[in-house]
């Protein structure tokens, strides 16, 4: 019995000794409330990444935008003020700011949360505002709409790489530059992953951004699928326009990081796709099926023969064209069922970690031609 009693002592000390939760996190944004005046089936259930300080919630017109009411799911044992669920008035550009703090009290993170009427991806990128993540490593490269910034539609995989490097913001794949060809550009750069990286089979980075979200927790399991690419679009996109420069690395090296030959390339290709299948269930594609994918409808990608090294800035320019014998349907398209999206690499074989560290993409001035925009 004394034998008994010690071991109950001993197991609710290392009980109590346990420490409590760190975290402060917001995890997912629960807008079962707002069903009905969403975009997408797929934004019900909101993931908030790791980069996410600002949270912006898009709606149908008619929503009355002073009266919402977003839920909210923390790390564990962490508390939010205002309470989640509770009604905020988000009329009129209104922004709600939470605190959450972490179980152990020691730790509180401040988030930004807007409601807006929807605004469709614009059709043309300069890449001239961008900012630092909350820990100040990388750059989280956004636009700016109407006097609106929104963070929501360009991401890159930057979060991936911070888990593998110390480097500061300028030597992570993606950052935003100076030297573009108007004002400032995006520069995505192949970077070499360290040893953590190529333990885990993914010893390079290539600089990468595209529309869509990231999933940090899925990149080390799952990396393909962590990339979700496109957002609702409204238009019948015909073509890509742009301005870039690309140089390739020195040496070439496979998913083992094993020298081999040959000379890296890149890659910028763009898709509008049916964002919800048969059965009205949300469809978001990924770095698995983005070019596979039945659901896709329109596919747009530049050409080997026109992908060159070069150290000035070359205007490029190329079509979209039918896929799956798919057309794109007016009526779904007012109803917000396609989603376009937009990818660009500094590593063509980036997906296998097949590349050259030092390969650099220089972007700016992207144009999304679209049909009834007649440019």
């Amino acid at each position: 019995m004394i034998i008994l009693s010690l071991v109950g002592m001993c197991m609710a000390s290392c009980i109590q000794d346990e420490p409590l939760n760190a975290e402060a996190d917001i995890l997912q944004c629960n807008l079962s409330s707002d069903k009905e005046y969403l975009v997408t089936a797929s934004d019900t259930l909101m993931e908030v990444t790791s980069i996410m300080n600002n949270i912006t919630i898009f709606v149908k017109p008619g929503c009355d935008l002073s009266k919402r009411a977003p839920r909210f799911i923390l790390t564990e044992g962490a508390t939010i003020e205002p309470a989640s669920g509770s009604v905020q008035d988000f009329s009129n550009n209104k922004t709600v700011k939470y605190t959450v703090t972490s179980q152990s009290g020691e730790w509180k993170r401040e988030y930004t949360v807007a409601y807006y009427t929807f605004i469709s991806l614009p059709t043309h990128f300069g890449f001239e505002h961008y900012q630092l993540n909350e820990s100040n490593k990388y750059h989280i490269i956004y636009e700016e709409v109407d006097g609106v910034d929104v963070m929501s539609w360009w991401n890159s995989g930057n979060p991936g790489f911070c888990l593998a490097s110390s480097a500061g913001p300028d030597g992570y794949p993606t950052v935003c530059i100076e030297e573009g060809y108007k004002g400032r550009c995006v520069k995505l750069t192949t970077r070499y992953a360290g040893s953590f990286g190529k333990a885990a089979g993914m010893p390079i980075a290539p600089g990468n951004l595209f529309v869509g979200t990231f999933n940090v927790q899925q990149a080390l399991k799952a990396p393909l699928a962590a990339t979700r690419f496109g957002t609702p679009f409204v238009e019948e996109p015909d073509s890509i326009v742009g301005y870039y420069k690309y140089i390739p690395g020195p040496q070439m090296t496979d998913g083992s990081y094993n020298a081999i030959g040959g000379t890296d390339d890149f890659n910028i290709y763009a898709i509008l796709y049916e964002n919800t299948d048969e059965n009205g269930t949300a469809v978001m594609l990924d770095g698995t099926n983005s070019l596979t994918s039945p659901y896709l409808v329109l596919l747009g990608q530049m050409p080997a023969k026109d992908r060159k090294n070069t150290s000035e800035w070359t205007r490029f320019s190329f079509p979209f064209k039918a896929m799956n014998d798919k057309k794109v349907n007016k009526e779904r398209m007012a109803k917000y069922g396609y989603n376009f999206g937009i990818v660009f690499s500094s590593s063509l074989k980036g997906d296998d970690f097949t590349g050259a560290v030092g390969s650099e993409l220089y972007l700016d001035e992207i144009d999304i031609v679209c049909k009834k925009n007649d440019k």
